[in-house]
């Protein structure tokens, strides 16, 4: 990957109400599609907070959640699914949190970051089964590296402005399906990869599949169009595309355009060696948005006393750069805040003693994984009713989680901030431990090997624009001082956050020309 030179981020735009309020529209329609949805999961989440809370004394934890989600009994695929999904909430809370402790543990005796994170690789590495450590941890620096820097390739113009290309969507659709592809191949263990071309000639191709030798063995041209006529016209005026050419659409339009072109292989699926990803809807584009093309291959680190700790701290740097971006997403917490104030103005909701709890503990705290659990539960409840669209529906609940998570933490964090209780900086550090305790806690739940889609889901775009809210929401509900707070933290935070972005991103090689702008977002749904 070609990398561009870094320009510092636009400081003027970083607290700019119209910018941030702007984003926060972009960020209801593209994430939740509306405003309602975002609403709706919002009064999920007060609707268990508030049901933990006049229960949790009765009932364990587990069988509060499992008689909570049977309320819901149309999700589920049975009784067994819907305890698994509950078992796999609890178990994902409570290791983030225990990681969380281990991590200021760890602190507290005078070691760094790095060299707890090194341990975790390392004892993550050998749960999951995998015997070449050095390889496990280049997977992990390599997916928290696209979780940061995947604004950049489709989004951004080589000279850092925000992309105006009218087929934007186009772009986004094969990264994603490279991406899935490149994900789903290296955990069956094809060799076959998928490539975009970035080819811009009449009749170019958009990915090429390579096999292990870097022989292209197939050429796929993607196109993502709402109106089937206007692709088929579009299809004719390309119609010297070589033969053999694969052409990937959307699911409803197969039928109509293989008809128009019946010598041609037309698809809503690439399925080769036993690899198969469909085609995104236009809907799922929309909110994937920035998704990068994942590496094709991914180098393996040599792992050995020397080393570890250099690779350790390049993860820590990665963590670190992810939290400046997260705070500089001032108007996901906007959202939740206007979520918050939705709710107030119609339901008059009651304040919670236990969420009030959680933000006023110590940020080293791990006692609250019952609101927690409580407030995954009714996000995961919210994704499986299609309230953030078909995209995160089939999302593991332990990912939905562990975005939970670090959103209730952030926003504890910001509250803190606020309070004066924390620095800016050390705020930024606090939010990056979160964003470590995460890790390792997808990294030791149990639930098989950490793949980078785990990344893109938790610690990508997505995942933080719903901690964002998420963080809006419960801060109003531990009470409106708080939550006021916590949004004021938030609104302050900004231009740190750039600061320290600016300082760090010329040490990452992954972080490309556009991360640096991602405080400019006035179009990043564009």
């Amino acid at each position: 990957m070609n990398q561009l030179p870094i320009k510092a981020p636009t400081l003027d735009m970083t607290d700019d109400e119209q910018v941030q309020q702007h984003q926060a529209d972009q960020f209801a329609v593209q994430v939740f599609d509306g405003e309602h949805n975002a609403i709706q999961t919002g009064r999920l989440i007060i609707r268990f907070v508030d049901s933990y809370s006049q229960r949790h004394h009765e009932q364990s934890l587990n069988d509060w959640l499992v008689a909570e989600l049977h309320q819901y009994p149309t999700i589920w695929q049975d009784d067994a699914d819907l305890i698994a999904t509950a078992h796999e909430i609890i178990i994902s809370i409570t290791v983030a949190n225990e990681a969380k402790t281990a991590l200021y543990r760890h602190v507290d005796q005078g070691k760094s970051r790095d060299s707890w994170i090194a341990e975790r690789i390392e004892s993550g590495a050998k749960q999951a089964g995998v015997v070449k450590v050095g390889e496990y941890a280049a997977g992990i620096d390599c997916a928290l590296a696209d979780a940061n820097h995947q604004l950049s390739q489709r989004v951004f113009n080589q000279d850092g402005a925000v992309s105006t290309n009218p087929h934007l969507h186009g772009l986004l659709a094969e990264s994603d399906i490279a991406n899935q592809f490149n994900i789903r191949a290296t955990t069956s263990g094809s060799t076959i990869r998928a490539e975009v071309l970035n080819e811009t000639g009449w009749n170019s191709h958009d990915i090429v599949l390579k096999d292990g030798a870097g022989n292209v063995i197939e050429n796929i041209q993607i196109k993502s169009y709402a109106d089937t006529k206007q692709l088929i016209k579009n299809l004719k005026h390309h119609d010297g595309y070589p033969d053999g050419t694969t052409i990937v659409v959307h699911e409803d339009q197969v039928a109509q355009v293989q008809q128009e072109f019946p010598h041609r292989k037309v698809t809503s699926q690439l399925d080769v060696d036993d690899v198969s990803v469909d085609m995104p809807s236009r809907a799922e584009l929309k909110q994937l948005q920035e998704n990068a093309q994942l590496r094709a291959e991914i180098r393996e680190y040599d792992w050995n006393e020397v080393n570890r700790i250099q690779v350790a701290k390049r993860i820590g740097t990665q963590a670190l750069a992810g939290a400046a971006i997260v705070a500089g997403m001032q108007g996901a917490r906007i959202l939740g805040r206007r979520v918050w104030n939705a709710i107030m103005g119609q339901d008059n909701p009651p304040l919670n003693e236990d969420m009030r709890e959680f933000f006023t503990s110590s940020i080293k705290s791990s006692a609250h994984v019952g609101v927690q659990v409580a407030v995954s539960g009714a996000v995961v409840v919210a994704v499986k009713n299609g309230l953030l669209g078909k995209l995160l529906r089939s999302t593991p609940a332990g990912r939905i989680a562990n975005s939970v998570y670090i959103g209730m933490e952030n926003a504890k964090l910001l509250y803190q901030y606020a309070k004066g209780e924390l620095s800016g900086a050390e705020t930024l550090d606090a939010m990056a431990n979160v964003s470590c305790s995460a890790l390792a806690g997808l990294m030791g739940a149990g639930f098989g090997a950490i793949k980078g889609a785990a990344f893109g889901t938790v610690l990508g775009p997505i995942g933080s624009v719903l901690g964002g809210l998420i963080g809006g929401v419960v801060g109003g509900i531990a009470g409106s001082s708080i939550g006021e707070l916590v949004y004021a933290g938030g609104k302050s935070i900004v231009k740190t956050a750039a600061h320290v972005l600016t300082g760090i991103a010329q040490g990452i090689k992954h972080v490309a020309s556009g991360i640096a702008r991602v405080f400019n977002p006035a179009r990043w749904f564009a």
